[in-house]
């Protein structure tokens, strides 16, 4: 039976293609960051904070649009419900949509740059609009490399959160030696989070990227293939539980984030992909709420 799409409003169609719930988390990601490195300004400069949050918002959904204007066939397999660019949304609206967000994303992010006298925010505004466009258009259906895509592009929002931070003064080397030696292990645990819940939609998404062409890891070897590597993955990421728990104080937020990995290690074993997609969005916010916690110093 198909199914019909869960709107027939095109306002609403619009409204859901750009997936606002998601754009919140961003919001709401980027404030936390802020916050557990002390940088977020309190009743001071919320110019500032509007230009750091509101970029990256604006950039994710000019690119939740382009997704779905590329996604249309493997998506009326998938999500048939969801399918709504071209049959409720017309597609030349998703795309003057997809380039007026992407152009206030980078327009504000170029403000950013002349307020806090950095050019790091338009740097990575311009690359991350580039890389959301091609990985809807063409890195997405290739093995491996658009999951890398996306892994790197949700990352990004560490890099940017901290933009403010960073003392351009330095050389570029030594800029990306500071950065790396105190966010490189948040950065690598954001992006194997990521990764491993990329790899595992796309054994979920098998049959309509079947349809649409794609070339992913699951079609271009096999489903067991991709299991091995969310295997793989996921001891990465026992060991970095075990590397978090002993590296500091044990608290109860530290045994929420084990406790999440515990549950992901089970679902791995099972195969159980939906639900394992579903626990891997969790870890990443319980990694804030670890973030948080810890910059606080609270026993929570």
């Amino acid at each position: 039976m198909v199914k019909e799409p869960v709107t027939s409003s095109p306002f609403y169609a619009w409204f859901r293609v750009i997936r606002p719930a998601n754009l919140i988390i961003i919001f709401i990601s980027i404030v936390v960051l802020r916050e557990s490195y002390g940088a977020l300004v309190k009743n001071s400069d919320w110019l500032l904070e509007c230009l750091i949050t509101l970029p990256l918002v604006f950039l994710a959904a000019g690119g939740n649009i382009i997704n779905d204007y590329f996604d249309i066939k493997e998506d009326r397999v998938n999500k048939p419900e969801r399918a709504l660019v071209g049959i409720v949304l017309k597609r030349r609206i998703a795309l003057i949509s997809h380039w007026a967000l992407t152009t206030v994303g980078i327009v504000l992010a170029a403000c950013l740059c002349w307020k806090i006298e950095n050019y790091i925010p338009l740097v990575i505004a311009v690359a991350l609009s580039i890389l959301l466009f091609f990985y809807s258009t063409k890195l997405k259906g290739r093995v491996l490399v658009g999951n890398v895509a996306v892994a790197a592009a949700i990352s990004s929002v560490i890099p940017f959160a901290y933009a403010d931070q960073i003392d351009t003064s330095m050389t570029t080397l030594m800029n990306i030696t500071i950065f790396l030696w105190e966010f490189g292990a948040l950065l690598g645990l954001t992006f194997v989070i990521v990764f491993t819940r990329e790899v595992v939609k796309d054994i979920e998404d098998i049959d309509g990227d079947k349809k649409a062409g794609h070339l992913t890891l699951p079609i271009a070897y096999s489903p067991q293939t991709s299991w091995r590597l969310v295997g793989a993955l996921t001891l990465i990421l026992i060991g970095s539980v075990v590397w978090i728990t002993f590296s500091s104080e044990f608290n109860i937020t530290k045994g929420l984030f084990g406790g999440i990995t515990l549950v992901i290690t089970y679902f791995t074993w099972q195969k159980k992909a939906t639900q394992l997609s579903a626990w891997l969005k969790l870890l990443l916010a319980a990694g804030l709420l670890l973030c948080y916690v810890n910059s606080t110093g609270s026993p929570v």
